[in-house]
């Protein structure tokens, strides 16, 4: 059966490509910026089921994995920067805290009308780091390509006193729900 993972994300084509099975990375053109939700629960699953809306029909006997993230800070929910200096800001004001981090799986077959909706929290507790480390950082990556403008691998570990989640979660796909997902679809995973 066919798989395909509708990203623009590498980490979470890191973590799909950790499952050893044969996929397709296809982008689904969905316009983020046109879903509205107050809470941000609610925005991921909107955005992730939205992604899967455009993607689904395009490939109906194909299994379709969407997801969507995002982070919630201080009572806001916080997406992707708009800007490196946003970031920046956002990254300061965020040393030494907790940060909770939702994502939404989404796992559709078209032509089988199924479709699989789970909500994932988990957490990251930021060490106090230094403004030098931010200014590292931001010059090693694209931060407007992620939530809060960071991401745990290469320096961004540096940023991490710990994670607390499910496995692959930290790379906004969780595994677990996502093996069992796929098995519940047919899929052989290890």
């Amino acid at each position: 059966m066919d798989i395909i993972l509708g990203t623009s994300s590498k980490l979470r084509f890191r973590v799909m490509e950790s499952l050893g099975i044969p996929f397709r990375v296809v982008h689904s053109n969905f316009n983020e910026e046109e879903t509205k939700a107050e809470d941000v629960k609610d925005l991921v699953v909107a955005t992730a089921k939205g992604k899967a809306a455009v993607l689904a029909p395009q490939y109906p006997d194909a299994v379709v994995i969407t997801a969507d993230s995002n982070s919630f800070f201080e009572g806001k929910k916080y997406g992707k920067p708009a800007s490196r200096e946003q970031a920046r800001e956002w990254l300061l004001a965020m040393a030494g805290k907790p940060i909770d981090f939702y994502t939404a799986l989404v796992v559709t077959h078209h032509t089988l009308g199924r479709q699989t909706v789970d909500l994932n929290h988990s957490r990251f507790i930021f060490k106090k780091y230094s403004e030098d480390l931010v200014e590292r950082y931001l010059s090693q990556v694209d931060p407007t390509a992620m939530s809060i403008g960071w991401g745990p691998e290469g320096l961004g570990q540096e940023f991490l006193e710990r994670f607390e989640g499910e496995s692959g979660a930290e790379r906004a796909l969780p595994l677990d729900t996502l093996t069992r997902r796929l098995r519940e679809f047919g899929i052989k995973v290890s």
